[in-house]
């Protein structure tokens, strides 16, 4: 297959590209600084780590987990300030993502420009590959997949260059253990179906998977008791599994990413309908690749193999995503076949409408409405209070814990109760039908027992609860640490709406405040997007 790399880099084009990369750096300047959320806290518990080997393994508190690599740069950076890790990791990312779309379309400004612009312009992006958790590295692998299955000439045999690039993006990531599989086995059926496949490839291509297989038992061993202590999360199966990750689809584009999303879609399938020639075929491999691996996952969601229950654990198809628009671009311009240049004119004037329109709507909501958690919000009323005591309800806990051991200026209050976040494997018993249908007053009195005493006690507490909707428990052992003198105290959580909705934690504290006969309003209510919170002002009956 001839590889067309003649196309210099064209005045209109390189001014295209400096546009887009001064929209995304006004898109991360608006993104980067924000307030993290509860998943952030429980992972930055962990960090810096006591030693290295702690990177290889579950971590060992809030039953956090992530990849080597991102366990070690978390690690490395986790003494900056939550807005500067978020530069880092989302500059790692675009860095990644830029060099993968250097490495498919070399000096051809249109579709670098065009790539990075489905992903500057897309909020789930700016979120995942900024926020402190491994997700943005799937992306990153997913880039390197996709740009090097459009790229590889398959006319050249499968070599050791081709397996250092894809063991990078696989060691990066989670679900790159699938894809790096699925890139190679789709390579090396094309090159079978052109009869030039050797045995040499077989046993490179062999050799990617026996690292991803090893891999992935590290992976398995290091994430088991975070899928296990979450099976109301990542039980499913069958049509619900496949249904669920729909749904985390659609929340992953999004109606503005869905809309760029089909219309390139239109394109590329008229592209390869009515146009020919390398970029043609080019394109034609990157989608068969993407076909599959959408096709592996839906088949490994359905066997209950790959738990999809959010759009962050689709992010890897943002990887794919600016490879694939920037290969349609690619495959347009210059218009080369004049009996088909009227479709590529066409094609571009239509993209070219998608683009500039989503970028003008992004434009005007400038600043965005950003989406991030309550912590900083929490912290910030907290330090304007006088001493007192601040009794921590749901994940209010992990949150002190973390900013009082990043200096924030909140130590003149009394906090209680005290809990472990330790994390540890739960014996699935917890989860069945003896403790959803136990009697009450039982169930409040173990569950209390539980928080007490047992160093793994809130993990295994927070799924029970929330499988039975009933949060009285958590309540009653909170406010047992309630001040008996009838004086003012507070309470404060994060991760929970205030007014209380049924079935939810602020529920079941409204609940026990009530059968306590307490006092009680709310003085600040922090409805953010992520993680919400508030912080109560409370008073109850003196006690003996």
């Amino acid at each position: 297959m001839p590889n067309d790399t003649g196309r210099s880099a064209s005045p209109i084009g390189l001014m295209i590209l400096a546009l887009v990369l001064l929209f995304g750096a006004v898109q991360l300047y608006y993104w980067t600084d924000r307030s993290i959320w509860i998943d952030e806290i429980s992972q930055l518990l962990n960090f810096p780590l006591e030693s290295l080997a702690q990177a290889f393994g579950p971590l060992p508190v809030a039953q956090q987990a992530g990849p080597p690599l991102f366990n070690l740069l978390l690690h490395a950076i986790s003494g900056l300030s939550f807005g500067a890790m978020r530069i880092v990791m989302i500059v790692l990312t675009l860095g990644v993502v830029l060099a993968a779309l250097l490495g498919a379309f070399e000096r051809r400004p249109l579709p670098i420009a065009a790539g990075l612009f489905v992903l500057l312009s897309h909020q789930p992006f700016l979120i995942n590959a900024s926020m402190l958790k491994f997700y943005a590295f799937d992306i990153a692998g997913f880039a390197i997949f996709a740009a090097w299955i459009y790229s590889k000439d398959r006319n050249e045999a499968f070599g050791w260059r081709d397996v250092v690039i894809l063991l990078a993006g696989l060691l990066i990531g989670v679900s790159t253990i699938v894809g790096a599989c699925i890139v190679v086995a789709v390579f090396l059926a094309l090159r079978l179906s052109q009869r030039e496949l050797g045995a040499g490839e077989i046993a490179l291509g062999g050799l990617v998977v026996v690292v991803a297989l090893a891999y992935y038992l590290q992976i398995n061993h290091a994430t088991k008791i975070q899928i296990t202590a979450f099976p109301d999360a990542y039980g499913r199966h069958g049509l619900a599994a496949i249904s669920k990750f729909g749904e985390a689809a659609f929340q992953l584009f999004q109606m503005r990413g869905a809309a760029i999303l089909l219309v390139v879609l239109a394109v590329a399938v008229g592209a390869l309908i009515f146009l020919s020639g390398a970029r043609r075929s080019q394109l034609a491999g990157l989608t068969l690749f993407a076909a599959v691996v959408l096709s592996v996952f839906l088949g490994l969601a359905a066997v209950g193999k790959y738990p999809a229950v959010s759009s962050r654990h689709l992010v890897w198809m943002l990887g794919v995503f600016p490879v694939f628009a920037g290969a349609v671009v690619d495959c347009l311009t210059p218009p080369r076949d004049h009996a088909r240049r009227w479709f590529a004119i066409g094609g571009l004037i239509l993209l070219a409408f998608a683009f500039v329109g989503t970028g003008l709507r992004v434009v005007m909501k400038w600043p965005p409405q950003v989406v991030e958690g309550a912590s900083e919000q929490i912290v910030d009323t907290l330090a304007d209070l006088p001493p007192s005591k601040v009794l921590q309800y749901f994940g209010s806990f992990r949150l002190i814990q973390l900013m009082i051991e990043r200096g924030a200026p909140i130590t003149q209050h009394t906090y209680v109760p005290a809990l472990s976040a330790s994390s540890g494997a739960i014996d699935p018993s917890y989860f069945g039908a003896e403790w959803q249908d136990m009697d009450d007053d039982l169930f409040s009195e173990k569950i209390e027992e539980m928080l007490r005493n047992d160093p793994i006690g809130w993990a295994k507490m927070y799924v029970i609860l929330r499988m039975r909707g009933d949060f009285r428990p958590l309540a009653r052992f909170v406010l047992d640490s309630a001040p008996t003198d009838g004086s003012t105290f507070y309470i404060t959580s994060i991760h929970a709406t205030w007014p209380a909705q049924p079935g939810r934690a602020a529920f079941g504290l409204q609940q026990v405040l009530d059968e306590r006969s307490c006092k009680y309003a709310p003085l600040a209510i922090f409805d953010t997007l992520l993680s919400p919170g508030y912080i109560l002002e409370v008073s109850c009956p003196v006690t003996e």
